[in-house]
């Protein structure tokens, strides 16, 4: 008899968690134990956060597991910020589709789901349905520019709803330690599992850069994700416009509440969303990270099997993925004058970044696999 596994994440755009969540269902959801199917799967979200939900229409997640074959259930109440009508809303919406479903395995992904999931859960176990609940954090909340009040808020919810889950999932060391440090759970409750990405078909040079409309003889400088405040977009500005006298065009490939504000800078060229966007990684000469707080960014990862000189800051997992000088440039965050200098010297330098590159791609073949992502995740939910 097959378990049921309920991935529950808090928005239905395609960033990291859902990527993550789609990663697992997809590749679970077959997943064959003897003669029969192991797992049944069922994903669960709220709106997207900047697109606008039409109808039929609630999200990329959404459409891309329907095109797998995975079921997806759209919760209308379920947000990002804290709006306490709808929190109750998507409490019950959330405690009614845990009582309808019935899964064996709650996996919850990021923080608002985090806290409204275990609770539900525990509620529910009221009325007999029992599961194991699971959590991966992309990043602890209260790690982010928030006001004292939310941080404090974010870290006491984490804390308490800690112990009505059974496994915590942090993608680094650094998250594990960081929850160890602020009293979120004891040790033995986390585990760390790295991201991981499958091969990607990438277009050629010349193919991507058609796409993106880049000449030739200009040098790329590119990043790609949602335009969140998180992402550090504005400081990767300021380094660009200490960059003089070179020949270079930077892209940011995603979008989010933050365009309007970057749509006015003269040196940053928006595309937008775009499918697929990790195939057109070759048009960029140089990738640039400059978030200001991360889990394990899938870009990186992205950027690094493309084989791409990357200059990130050090946040998060970063540092446990990239080594500095070795596969990759770090800077401090929120450090443009930082970020300008070791953009410039990749530039000047391009035996040493296709040197850092190729170590990138050697590093990321041998670490960082979607298989060992998906094995290790299994043997947590077999224990």
């Amino acid at each position: 008899m097959s378990k049921k596994i309920l991935y529950l994440v808090t928005q239905s755009d395609f960033g990291g968690a859902q990527r993550y969540v789609f990663d697992l269902s997809t590749n679970l959801a077959y997943r064959q134990a003897g003669f029969s199917q192991k797992y049944d799967v069922v994903v669960a979200s709220g709106e997207p956060s900047f697109a606008k939900a039409t109808a039929g229409k609630h999200g990329e997640l959404r459409e891309r597991l329907q095109g797998q074959g995975i079921r997806h259930i759209y919760i209308s109440h379920l947000k990002r910020a804290i709006l306490p009508w709808h929190d109750w809303l998507a409490f019950w919406q959330i405690v009614k589709l845990i009582k309808s479903e019935k899964p064996d395995i709650i996996h919850l992904n990021s923080s608002k789901i985090s806290i409204l999931g275990s609770l539900a859960s525990k509620w529910c176990q009221v009325s007999g349905v029992r599961c194991q609940v699971y959590y991966t954090v992309h990043g602890w909340v209260f790690n982010e520019e928030l006001p004292f009040w939310k941080k404090t808020l974010y870290k006491k919810l984490e804390k308490f709803t800690a112990r009505f889950k059974n496994q915590i999932i942090c993608l680094s060391e650094f998250d594990k330690q960081n929850a160890i440090k602020n009293k979120i759970a004891p040790a033995e409750k986390i585990s760390v599992i790295y991201n991981g990405r499958e091969q990607i078909n990438f277009l050629s040079r010349d193919e991507a850069r058609e796409k993106l409309n880049i000449p030739k003889d200009t040098t790329a400088i590119g990043s790609i994700g949602n335009l969140y405040k998180n992402k550090g977009y504005e400081y990767l500005v300021k380094a660009i416009s200490q960059l003089s006298g070179v020949n270079c065009q930077v892209l940011i490939v995603g979008d989010g509440p933050e365009r309007k504000k970057l749509k006015k800078e003269k040196n940053i060229k928006l595309p937008g969303n775009i499918p697929n966007a990790s195939q057109l990684l070759p048009a960029f000469n140089i990738y640039v990270c400059s978030s200001i707080k991360e889990g394990l960014p899938y870009t990186i990862l992205e950027a690094m099997q493309a084989g791409l000189p990357i200059v990130s800051t050090n946040v998060g997992a970063i540092p446990e993925v990239i080594t500095d000088g070795k596969s990759g440039l770090l800077v401090e965050l929120k450090n443009p004058e930082q970020l300008a200098e070791k953009i410039k010297y990749l530039i000047d330098n391009p035996d040493i970044a296709k040197r850092l590159g190729e170590q990138a791609k050697k590093d990321v073949a041998e670490k960082f696999s979607l298989k060992q992502m998906i094995e290790k995740t299994e043997e947590l939910y077999d224990k």
